[in-house]
């Protein structure tokens, strides 16, 4: 039997505990000698089942129901050898913490010159490795695996599968050439295809900058876990966006495309619900209107079918309102209409009525903005604490767990390097 595991990653109230690190923050990283281990969450074991018959592990993250994102692959230099699994479950906890340390320390599995298995010290020495593997590979464009089949046609580079749910609540699912030969075999094109970056990119932990001068973009909104609040987000566009008017006219003209913008605008939050309307005077003194939705992690609102079966959502309660408030001036195209959103968060606006009015700003190109123009902002009180909140969500991916868990990593192991001197 041949096994292929989606092991889902950085996922659980588990991680929201200050000091709880998720374990498979090592699946990412070489350790000092250069090898790459594995934890399989949730508890760093497999199914006696499948001892010795896994050939690669998926690291995948949850993107919404019946969808996983792929990460990256781990497996051995030859498919037929498989992964070399180090951790077998004795069912004795004490005994599985002793082999376990034994392992790590015969091995010298340090990162940051600090031994795994005290990086975990003080509640954490239940700390598992489950396989060694050859080369971890991630991917170098986004990929995803469907199993719900009204969205195969939602993700490009999507293999689907059909023989075995997507359980919410498993951490972990075994796909065997026996049991599931159809999924499979489209697990193993996948890892076979080139959709994978050339060679192994994981760095150690004293590679990367963090280790040295840590930055995590962590700023107040953070700390205070609303950095994925969308009221909050919209109300520091408003004050960001009205701070330096010649900065944000530079903006509307740039990354919007509205080249007529003037300076002399208004920003109205939550008018009838709108995120942000903003009113303006342009050079001809006459009225224009941007209207602008943000998103983070939630998709399109108040979806509901119409007798002509067409969906109608939040999108075309908007554009009604502007119909009618704003007629003379949207029947000139002087009404524009955005959707605010992170990398990561696809919303297909075709599904939707209107949706081609609407212009998509990604959160990465309104960071690159501001980053460029942050000598001119130098003034603005909290600006750094925007730019932070806003660089979380500029990935192609929701990397926001990662992050956490990084920063605590390397949070032990500086701390347990200081306990040395």
């Amino acid at each position: 039997m041949e096994t292929i595991i989606l092991n889902r990653m950085y996922v659980g109230s588990y991680l929201d505990e200050s000091e709880n690190i998720g374990h498979e923050v090592i699946n990412l990283f070489k350790d000092d000698n250069g090898s790459n281990y594995i934890y399989l969450n949730e508890s760093g074991a497999i199914a006696k089942t499948y001892n010795d018959t896994v050939k690669a592990v998926l690291l995948v993250k949850y993107v919404e129901m019946g969808v996983f994102e792929v990460i990256a692959k781990a497996e051995g230099t030859e498919w037929e050898k498989g992964l070399q699994q180090v951790y077998y479950k004795e069912d004795d906890d004490e005994k599985d913490n002793e082999n376990q340390n034994k392992y790590i320390e015969d091995n010298q599995i340090t990162y940051g010159d600090v031994l795994l298995s005290d990086i975990y010290k003080n509640g954490y020495n239940e700390i598992r490795i489950t396989f060694k593997a050859d080369e971890v590979i991630e991917v170098k464009t986004p990929v995803f695996l469907i199993y719900d089949e009204s969205k195969k046609d939602k993700y490009e580079n999507s293999y689907f599968l059909h023989e075995k749910n997507f359980a919410t609540t498993s951490l972990r699912i075994y796909y065997t050439d026996k049991d599931q030969p159809k999924d499979y075999q489209e697990l193993k094109d996948l890892i076979d295809s080139d959709l994978w970056c050339d060679e192994n990119t994981t760095k150690k932990i004293k590679e990367i900058d963090e280790f040295y001068s840590y930055d995590s973009h962590e700023g107040f909104l953070s700390v205070i876990k609303k950095e994925d609040d969308e009221l909050v987000m919209s109300n520091l566009f408003s004050y960001i966006f009205n701070a330096e008017k010649n900065v944000f006219r530079d903006f509307v003209i740039k990354v919007l495309g509205i080249d007529d913008f003037d300076r002399e605008y208004t920003i109205f939050r939550e008018k009838d619900n709108i995120d942000l309307l903003i009113e303006t005077e342009d050079i001809e003194t006459k009225k224009s209107v941007i209207i602008i939705e943000n998103k983070i992690k939630s998709k399109i609102n108040g979806e509901r079918l119409n007798s002509n079966g067409e969906v109608e959502s939040q999108l075309s309660k908007y554009v009604n309102y502007a119909k009618k408030e704003y007629k003379e001036l949207y029947d000139k195209d002087k009404v524009e209409f955005f959707i605010f959103a992170p990398d990561y968060n696809q919303i297909d606006l075709n599904n939707y009525k209107y949706g081609d009015k609407y212009t998509p700003v990604r959160y990465s190109q309104i960071y690159d903005f501001y980053f460029k123009n942050a000598g001119r902002m130098l003034n603005v009180e909290y600006f750094k604490e925007f730019l932070d909140v806003i660089s979380i969500h500029t990935m192609s991916t929701d990397n926001t767990n990662y992050e956490k868990m990084k920063k605590k990593f390397i949070k032990n192991i500086k701390n347990r390097q200081a306990l040395r001197k």
